[in-house]
């Protein structure tokens, strides 16, 4: 197995995500490290004090990395290609999602 060791935050992406609360405050959470998350009265201070949570995690972290090669959903890879049923479903399940996202972020704003 390949392994790579994080010595780097540079060679290691993650996602923030941050809120703005009803309060006025703003929430920063790291979905791919659950005890890392952050509040703060400003957006750049709560994505500042994440960042550090994030460093201080990585620093004694080790991250395998682990090549599937035996993937058996390979073989199902481009089997609906010129389906038409199956692109008139995905359409209908993208425009369900963008209703969907719409919506929320609607009803967040208001």
């Amino acid at each position: 197995m390949d392994t790579l060791t994080v010595t780097d935050v540079n060679d290691f992406f993650v996602h923030i995500l941050v809120e703005h609360t009803d309060s006025g405050n703003f929430i920063a959470s790291v979905p791919e490290l659950p005890n890392c998350r952050s509040e703060a009265t400003t957006r750049s201070e709560v994505i500042s004090s994440v960042k550090e949570k994030v460093k201080t995690q990585l620093e004694n972290l080790e991250v395998l990395k682990l090549e599937v090669t035996n993937n058996p959903w390979i073989e199902f890879i481009g089997m609906f290609k010129d389906d038409d049923d199956f692109k008139k479903l995905a359409q209908e399940i993208r425009d369900e999602k963008f209703v969907r996202v719409s919506k929320f972020k609607y009803d967040k704003e208001s």
